[in-house]
């Protein structure tokens, strides 16, 4: 098993999920900065990057797909912390929209997972960035179906 990246060569399928939890590891560990948690950093980059109509808890618990509990105390903390600031939705009584706050848009600024990916990734030449990008979602799907089970190994393929 590889414990550092060496080389560009082939590398075995082991070595390949060992480097994608040791990126795994770094990403979360890098999300321990500013006095916040990693998910609070998660929050923060979903309301930034999304369109107003989903700015709500219900889209940002789906997105991550985890229960609204933890995703209400999350964005409660950043409402509480200034990062954040709710108002009422336009098209629900009682639902809510979060923006960033100039505190959150300046915090922002300094994303840990954007300033240490962000090198690595612009250094890449555009069929490589592309390639990962390509790579990257179909392990994202593949993970967010579910563990294959004989009923799933058994259903034909959807087109």
């Amino acid at each position: 098993m590889l414990e550092t990246p060496q080389g560009d060569g082939w590398t075995a399928d082991d070595d390949l999920v060992t480097l994608l939890d040791h990126v795994s590891r770094l990403v979360y560990g890098i999300g321990f900065a500013d006095g916040l948690f990693p998910a609070q950093w998660v929050a923060l980059r979903y309301f930034h990057d999304s369109p107003e109509p989903a700015r709500t808890l219900t889209a940002l618990a789906r997105f991550q797909r985890i229960h609204l509990a933890p995703v209400s105390r999350t964005v409660s903390t950043l409402v509480d912390k200034g990062l954040l600031v709710r108002r009422p939705h336009p098209g629900f009584k009682r639902g809510w929209l979060f923006d960033l706050t100039d505190e959150g848009r300046a915090l922002l600024d300094r994303d840990p997972l954007r300033q240490s990916l962000g090198p690595p990734v612009a250094g890449l030449a555009e069929d490589e960035r592309a390639m990962l990008g390509r790579l990257m979602k179909r392990i994202i799907a593949h993970m967010q179906a579910g563990p294959v089970t004989e009923d799933k190994a058994e259903d034909p393929p959807v087109a």
